[in-house]
């Protein structure tokens, strides 16, 4: 991401973004931040939200690459109102702030494959609500994402979550999370 506008998604077992402005967007109330990168800003937010209900739920890595196949990423789920939260937490930080949120990953439809889609599909529009968040509150429009961690490895859900969000969306080159610190700590070094 080198370009305003450029975003990341870091689909973990929770979701974090960054996008690459013009200028800041801060607003502590609903987990929106700035960092000065030169002369931009990494605006962004990060969600309790993501990837943890999925092992949570008990889906193996072999489970979701096979079930992934079978998912029309282009077709609504069965179920659209899920906010996949871990059991294990309460509250959510970005981008709906609810210090007494819970999960909602119900009704859960008969066929493993729909009840991951519908997951997928919510983590989707957390992720889609975070963009229209930091856009809100006037970041640069978003153009491009790319996407690191355990989740960028589902082309399914890649080709789900460019239809949701409306720009190019892609696997990061380096997907590791490490490797973008060590970047921004090189550029801060030098």
């Amino acid at each position: 991401a080198d370009s305003v506008g450029d975003a990341v998604t870091s689909l973990g077992s929770t979701v974090a973004i960054k996008l690459l402005s013009d200028v800041p967007a801060d607003d502590a109330s609903t987990g929106v931040y700035s960092h000065r990168l030169g002369d931009r800003w990494l605006v962004g937010g990060a969600s309790n939200a993501g990837c943890a209900v999925l092992r949570e739920q008990g889906f193996s890595g072999d489970e979701l690459a096979r079930l992934s196949e079978e998912i029309d990423p282009l077709a609504q789920p069965p179920c659209t109102d899920y906010y996949p939260l871990s059991s294990l937490v309460v509250g959510e930080r970005f981008p709906r702030p609810d210090e007494n949120a819970v999960g909602v990953l119900e009704p859960v439809p008969e066929s493993r494959a729909a009840f991951l889609h519908c997951i997928l599909h919510g983590i989707a529009k957390v992720e889609t609500e975070g963009y229209e968040a930091l856009a809100a509150l006037g970041a640069s429009e978003l153009r491009r994402v790319l996407t690191s961690g355990g989740g960028s490895q589902n082309a399914q859900w890649t080709v789900m979550r460019q239809a949701l969000l409306g720009v190019p969306t892609s696997r990061a080159a380096n997907i590791d999370a490490a490797y973008g610190a060590a970047l921004l700590a090189a550029r801060g070094a030098g």
